[in-house]
C-alpha cells in the first residue's frame, strides 16, 4: 500500500469521528476509502469497526466528563444490542448487500420525515426520558443486527430511536449512543477478527483520526447546543440516502 494512504486514513478518520459525534454517517467517509485502499468489501466492513470502537470509547469518556452521559440508562439496552450484534456480524458475509442498501435508504427517508414532523422533539427532553418502553426492544435488537452487519448510517437510526422513543434531547441521545454502540461493536469486531477479516494496521491508523474527531465533535455538540445539530442529521441522512441508491 502506498505511504500516502496512511495520512489520508487519519484525515478521513477525523472527519468520520466528527460527523459521528454530531449525528451519524461517518462510515460513508471511511468505508469507501477502505475500498479505495484496496481492501475487499468484507475486510473493509470489518476493519472499519476498529476505528468505530475506539472513537465511541473516546466519545463516551468525553460526554461523561461533560456531565451529559447517563450511565444507568445503558444496561437495559445491552442484552438486545449484544444479541443483535452477534446475529448481524455472523450474517455479514451471507446477506445480499444490495437489498440491504435499499432497505437502509428507505429507513433513512423515514428518519428525515420524523425530524420534520415535530422538530421540537429533537431539542427538548421529555420528563419521562430514559424510559425506553419494552415495545422498543425489538427495534434495539434490529438496529444492533444492522450495526453488526454493515454499520453505515447506524448513528442516525439510533438517534431517532433514542430521541423519538426514549424522549432524550439530541445531546444526551448522542452521549447514550456512544456509550451503547462501542460495547456491541466490540462484540462484532471480535467475531470479524475470529473470521480473519480484520486489517489491524489500517484500522488502527484510521482510529487515530476517529478518536480525535469524536472528541472534538462531542465538545462542539455540547457547547453549540442542539438546534443546529438537527440539520447535521438531515444532511447526513441525505448523503447516506444518495450513497446507498448510487451503489445499489
Amino acid at each position: 500500500m502506498d505511504w500516502w494512504i496512511y495520512p489520508l486514513l487519519v484525515l478521513a478518520g477525523f472527519a468520520a469521528g466528527f460527523i459521528n459525534a454530531l449525528a451519524g454517517g461517518g462510515s460513508f467517509v471511511t468505508f469507501p476509502l477502505l475500498l479505495f485502499a484496496g481492501l475487499p468489501p468484507q475486510v473493509a466492513n470489518a476493519t472499519n469497526r476498529i476505528a468505530i470502537v475506539f472513537q465511541c470509547i473516546a466519545g463516551t469518556i468525553t460526554y461523561h466528563r461533560l456531565g451529559v452521559l447517563r450511565w444507568r440508562h445503558i444496561p437495559p439496552l445491552l442484552p438486545a444490542s449484544v444479541a443483535g450484534a452477534v446475529v448481524g456480524s455472523l450474517l455479514a458475509s451471507r446477506i445480499d448487500e444490495g437489498s440491504f442498501r435499499t432497505v437502509s435508504a428507505v429507513l433513512l427517508v423515514g428518519v428525515m420525515v420524523t425530524i420534520f414532523i415535530d422538530a421540537k422533539k429533537w431539542s427538548q427532553e421529555r420528563p419521562d426520558a430514559g424510559h425506553l418502553r419494552a415495545r422498543f426492544q425489538p427495534l434495539v435488537f434490529l438496529l444492533a443486527v444492522y450495526g453488526g452487519f454493515l454499520q453505515i448510517g447506524l448513528g442516525s437510526f439510533t438517534l431517532a430511536l433514542l430521541i423519538l422513543g426514549g424522549g432524550y434531547d439530541v445531546i444526551r441521545a448522542n452521549a447514550l449512543k456512544f456509550g451503547l454502540v462501542w460495547v456491541y461493536q466490540l462484540v462484532a469486531l471480535g467475531i470479524f477478527a475470529g473470521a480473519g477479516q480484520v486489517n489491524w494496521t489500517i484500522g488502527l491508523t484510521m482510529a487515530l483520526g476517529n478518536v480525535a474527531g469524536g472528541v472534538v465533535g462531542a465538545h462542539v455538540v455540547v457547547r453549540r447546543g442542539t438546534r443546529w445539530v438537527r440539520w447535521v442529521v438531515v444532511l447526513s441522512a441525505c448523503l447516506a440516502i444518495l450513497k446507498l441508491w448510487m451503489d445499489r
